[in-house]
């Protein structure tokens, strides 16, 4: 039997949000100040898949229009 610490399930929002600022420049960088980002793909371990649960304030923007050449992208709104 292995030692796996990975954790089988988590309540989402108990997932601390990401302190590190957007990758964007300025002014970019500063319309996504409204966002807070959980990246829980990366709480999980996982490597090839990108799992994030954004939560955006009233006005506030989560990405930039942008493409991916080699990644998929699912964007699933529950309210607003």
């Amino acid at each position: 039997m292995t030692n796996n610490k990975t954790p089988v399930a988590v309540v989402a929002a108990d997932v601390p949000p990401r302190t590190k600022p957007s990758n964007y420049p300025e002014p970019f960088a500063n319309r996504m100040t409204r966002r807070k980002k959980r990246k829980l793909g990366d709480y999980f371990g996982l490597e090839n898949f990108g799992v994030n649960l954004t939560t955006i304030a009233p006005g506030g923007e989560s990405a930039l229009m942008h493409t991916h050449s080699k990644q998929d992208e699912l964007v699933y709104v529950l309210k607003g």
